[in-house]
């Protein structure tokens, strides 16, 4: 019985337990499908939320690629019209002269120097072209070497002045006294960097005022950073027109290449390990920041100018010029002799003539010299020493300046700390050592100095310099283009050429070579060793009294003249090059008969030869009617774009069509550029095509593309071999 109870009792918590484990069981499926139900939801939210983010990414993307394929699109004009558009540079330029010579007070450019002008003006595109096919083909390299640093001022003062003649823009050097003369780092490329900045500044417009600051910050052991603030008073750029500031676009509206210059500097400054902004606002103008890295000499010595004589020191200085920022900047470079200086606004000072008696040199802008103060400063010259300095900008600088028994000395705008410090020198007439060669009274005889500009001889061929056959000549000059330019322009002469890359080189080849040299071509601007110190350590033997040695120099002032001379230079060649004034300079020295100022051209009839898919004289006339020059932009195309063709079949393999675009935006500019025509109506289809996405048609444009630089690349070649071949007949 109890057996029974017991059995039933368990059977009936078992059956319990069964049902309660089957509630359960549907307790938990119900469940199951409740996770399941939310993680479709979740999943649903998910995959919307995914959906929106790729439509958003897709979105950015498309805008993205909007904007890449605009600047594409700014590039494509810049290089693609450039055949056609090259000469609205010489007429936008000629205009530009012209506006300015209309602004300015008195004329001083006669209608040669605005034409020389304009085509220095051609002749920069064609460098920025050859510039940029050597970035393309990655042949520029960073070479840091040591230079003086106030050498590169001045060429770039003396470029600008050359691009910028008569410009109202008034140019500022703003120097920290901290900055060492002498450095290591890239001199040439610092150099073409600081003056396309400059050169894109100036072209702005109507701009008032361009100023380039340079201080110096530590960084550590021998390295330092260089900070080039460039700042100018303008309307300022749009944002747009920043974003597209370093692509290189040519402006249908205005006629004018834009960038190209700045996209060279650009990359130059990523080379040299530096960095490049620019900060702009409406209506207040622009401003660049590039730093640079260099290393420093001699860093124990703080004062890198010293005055060999305490009598120039502690001068109490009064200046006025017609911009207050310039004054005060000419204040900066005075005080670091510990002089006292003054600045009086030009407003305040034509309101009354301060009492200047008190003062021992006097910096006064030209315009403000006339009969009252002229008679002012005699009277106080007549009753102690005063030193009156007359201002004037290099840009604005008459040749016949303002002249005036009062005036010592005139000195020009932009100005660095160099100039300043020989200026002192000079002004006090006080012998220093540092470009001077020391006078030894001897009967030995010296080759001639010619201390006026060098006049033109007109109608001059490379023909003509056959004249000079058998002489031996040293070319001095670091700048590799240059240098081909120089050796292509004298290849026909039968003058035997030697090339040294800076002035070391020159006086060791002059000292050290079994060579008797002719004559000296002698760049000024240098590394390692300038013009001026070359010069004097090979005049220091006085078996080289009778070599002439001929400089050339972009800042042609009195003042730089004068140092030349005083390191024993003969003559001097403004830059950039002219070819009449070459063939002066070597006729003056290398022969005996009297230079003839015109040399009737004799004009033959020349065989016109054809090469396939090629315009010859259309390419010629793009690169400032040089053949020369367009050699040396054909040789750089094949070196960048000859091979090109396996890159296109690679592209069109792996279906990369924005870098097929970039591509043919190069090669459509550039073909036109050197008269390829049949290569460039090539590029203009294929780019039609991408427009309009036909993307598959591409394939049969891998042979065209083939045939055409195949063909381009072997009438670029016959052509060079027949000039050069042509030459050995003409020597």
């Amino acid at each position: 019985m109890d057996l029974k109870k017991t059995a039933t009792i368990f059977i009936g918590f078992g059956m319990v337990n069964f049902a309660q484990a089957g509630e359960m069981a549907k307790a938990d499926a119900f469940w199951i499908w409740v996770a399941l139900f939310a993680l479709a939801i979740v999943g649903v939210i998910i995959l919307f939320v995914s959906s929106h983010q790729a439509r958003k990414t897709q979105h950015l993307h498309k805008t993205l690629f909007d904007k890449q394929l605009e600047m594409e699109k700014n590039q494509t004009l810049l290089l693609t019209n450039m055949s056609e558009n090259i000469h609205n540079v010489a007429k936008q330029a000629l205009e530009r002269s012209q506006s300015s010579l209309a602004k300015t007070a008195k004329p001083f450019k006669n209608k040669d120097e605005i034409l020389a002008n304009v085509e220095n003006r051609l002749l920069d595109v064609t460098n920025d072209l050859i510039d940029f096919l050597r970035l393309k083909s990655k042949k520029v390299e960073i070479i840091n070497e040591e230079f003086n640093i106030n050498n590169v001022l001045n060429e770039v003062s003396g470029s600008l002045c050359s691009q910028f003649a008569g410009s109202s823009t008034e140019l500022i050097f703003d120097i920290d006294k901290n900055i060492p003369r002498r450095i290591i780092g890239d001199s040439l490329h610092l150099g073409q960097i600081l003056d396309s900045i400059l050169a894109y500044l100036m072209d702005q417009g109507d701009v008032e005022e361009v100023k380039l600051e340079i201080s110096m910050f530590d960084t550590f052991e021998k390295r330092m950073e260089l900070q080039f603030q460039f700042t100018d008073i303008s309307n300022g750029l749009t944002p747009e027109a920043l974003d597209k500031l370093f692509v290189p676009y040519y402006d249908e509206v205005t006629g004018a290449y834009v960038g190209l210059g700045l996209f060279v500097a650009n990359e130059l400054v990523g080379m040299m390990d530096g960095e490049l902004s620019i900060h702009s606002a409406i209506g207040r103008g622009s401003a660049f920041t590039l730093s640079l890295p260099f290393v420093t000499i001699e860093r124990r010595n703080k004062r890198m100018y010293r005055l060999p004589d305490q009598i120039l020191i502690e001068k109490k200085v009064f200046i006025v010029d017609s911009n207050y920022n310039s004054a005060l900047a000419i204040k900066k470079m005075f005080a670091y002799f510990r002089h006292e200086v003054k600045v009086l606004s030009q407003e305040e000072f034509m309101k009354n003539i301060p009492n200047l008696t008190s003062f021992d040199i006097v910096v006064l802008h030209e315009s403000l010299f006339n009969v009252r103060l002229i008679k002012y400063l005699t009277k106080i010259k007549t009753e102690k020493e005063l030193k009156v300095i007359a201002l004037n900008a290099l840009l604005q600088a008459d040749k016949k300046s303002f002249v005036n028994d009062v005036i010592d000395i005139h000195l020009f705008k932009p100005l660095n700390q160099e100039r300043i410090f020989e200026m002192i020198i000079n002004l006090y007439d006080i012998k220093a050592s540092t470009y001077s060669v020391d006078e030894v009274k001897d009967d030995t005889p010296k080759a001639k100095i010619h201390k006026m500009h060098m006049q033109e001889t007109k109608g001059i061929t490379r023909e003509k310099f056959k004249d000079f056959s058998g002489k031996n000549i040293l070319i001095v000059e670091d700048n590799l283009i240059n240098q081909k330019v120089l050796i292509t322009l004298l290849h026909l002469s039968g003058m035997d050429i030697t090339i040294a890359n800076n002035g070391r080189e020159a006086v060791d080849i002059v000292k050290e070579s079994k060579i008797e040299f002719d004559i000296v071509l002698m760049d000024i601007n240098m590394p390692i060793m300038d013009g001026y110190t070359a010069t004097q350590m090979i005049r220091l033997d006085s078996k080289y009294d009778m070599l002439p040695i001929v400089a050339f120099t972009a800042l042609v002032l009195d003042s730089e003249t004068q140092k030349m001379f005083q390191a024993g230079i003969n003559a001097f060649l403004s830059k950039p090059l002219n070819i009449g004034k070459l063939y002066t300079a070597l006729a003056m020295y290398l022969t005996d008969e009297p230079i003839k100022k015109t040399i009737k051209k004799i004009t033959q009839p020349k065989k016109v030869i054809s090469y396939k898919g090629m315009n010859i004289a259309k390419g010629i006339g793009h690169a400032n009617n040089s053949e020369t020059l367009y050699l040396e932009v054909l040789k750089e195309f094949s070196e960048a774009y000859g091979t090109s063709a396996d890159i296109f079949v690679k592209l069109i393999r792996e279906q990369r069509f924005e870098q097929i675009k970039m591509l043919c935006v190069d090669m459509r500019g550039l073909t036109g550029s050197i008269g390829a025509e049949d290569m460039h109506n090539l590029m203009t289809e294929i780019l039609q095509q991408l427009m309009y996405k036909k993307y598959d048609i591409f394939p049969k444009y891998k042979e065209k593309y083939i045939f055409e630089i195949n063909t381009l690349n072997k009438s670029i070649a016959e052509y060079i071999q027949a000039t050069a071949y042509a030459q050995c007949l003409e020597k």
